[in-house]
């Protein structure tokens, strides 16, 4: 299929929550992961230092909870399909330094993400 990756890995995972600072505290306490800010045009972003993982609070109607994003060839392909498949778009394509993502809710209502690499 040309908008998928072989496998079509996990290469990301963000956490949409409510209480960003408490996240921060719990997941500092929990697995020792620390936090390091980032500005965005958006708001406030953590990335959880040494994890593939990030943290902000919940937009664009996302729901909070952590989002899993996969990776595939062609975003805006893959974004296109999901909706023909009955999928909700939920975030469309947004271009940021390392690629370009997209959100989407399957038609069962689960969460997902689809990640371009620029790499």
């Amino acid at each position: 299929m040309a908008t998928t990756i072989p496998n079509n890995p996990v290469v990301y995972t963000e956490l949409q929550s409510n209480d960003p600072a408490r996240a921060r505290a719990f997941y500092g306490e929990l697995l020792g992961w620390q936090t390091e800010e980032e500005a965005t045009p958006v708001g406030p972003y953590w990335m959880f230092k040494g994890q593939l993982a990030g943290l902000t609070a919940p937009r664009d109607g996302l729901p909070a909870g952590w989002i899993p994003y996969v990776a595939v060839e062609r975003a805006a392909a893959a974004t296109k399909r999901a909706r023909e498949l009955g999928a909700e778009v939920l975030r469309d394509c947004v271009s940021i330094p390392e690629g370009t993502f997209s959100v989407v809710r399957d038609p069962t209502g689960a969460v997902i993400g689809l990640f371009e690499s620029k790499k």
